[in-house]
Formats: structure tokens, sequence, C-alpha cells
């Protein structure tokens, strides 16, 4: 059963595979300017929302179906070639646009011995792509 996904990555649970994440934490902040005021407390004025940002855990383990190796390297990719992708939960978008990954970790937690990985965890930090209007991409 599909969770979600990042791009072409899906998140899934099934009797032969599980490829899952945890600990997704998205952070959205207002940005404001402070108008200085000689002898007063400043005045405070919006200016608009920032970019999202969020992070989450992927566990790449052999043992639950999957290629630690192939699936890192296909997140590397979205990494190395600047791929804005939608971040989807539970079929609904996450955020106005599409995300990037900022920050991509390769921990290798259970490693063969021939030095092959069988087990990765692999932190992502991500931030929300939102394209210029009227830009035309």
């Amino acid at each position: 059963m599909a969770i979600g996904s990042l791009g072409d990555i899906v998140f899934e649970v099934s009797p032969d595979k599980v490829r899952t994440f945890r600990d997704l934490q998205i952070q959205r902040k207002a940005n404001y300017t402070e108008h200085a005021i000689h002898g007063k407390k400043g005045l405070l004025e919006f200016t608009g929302f920032a970019a999202a940002t969020g992070s989450l855990n992927i566990r790449l383990d052999a043992a639950l179906g999957v290629n630690p190796k192939a699936e890192f390297d296909a997140l590397l990719e979205i990494f190395t070639e600047h791929q804005a992708v939608p971040l989807i939960l539970n079929g609904e978008p996450i955020g106005d646009g599409l995300w990037v990954i900022e920050g991509i970790d390769e921990g290798f937690e259970v490693v063969n011995n021939k030095g092959v990985a069988i087990a990765l965890e692999v932190p992502l930090k991500l931030k929300e792509y939102v394209e210029a209007e009227g830009s035309g991409e």
C-alpha cells in the first residue's frame, strides 16, 4: 500500500517491500520586517511567507526488500540533478509547490563482509520550490 511519494520514489508497505520514512517534519515561517522608531518599540510589517522546509529519515534495508545502493542512487540523482519533485502524503501534496533535496546524508547502518551496504539510514533536508509567477517553466 502506497503511503506517499517523493517524486518517483514511492513510500510503500507490502508483503514484499517496505520503503518508508520516519520523523517527517515540515517547518513554515512568516517573514516580517521591523521598522525602527526612535525611543519606541519597532513596528513589524508582514512581508510574506518563506518557502517551507522539511526533513525526514529514510531507512533502506535489504532485509525489507529494497536494494539500498539503487534506492540511494535514485535519491542522489534527484539531489545532483536539482530536480524539483512533488512531496505527497496520503494522496495529498504537501505545500504549495514542488520540493528539492537541499541536503542528503548516507549513514551506513549495516555493511556485509565485502563492504556492501545492507542497510542505510538516509536523512534528507527538503525545501519547497515555488516557481515564479509568469516564469513559464
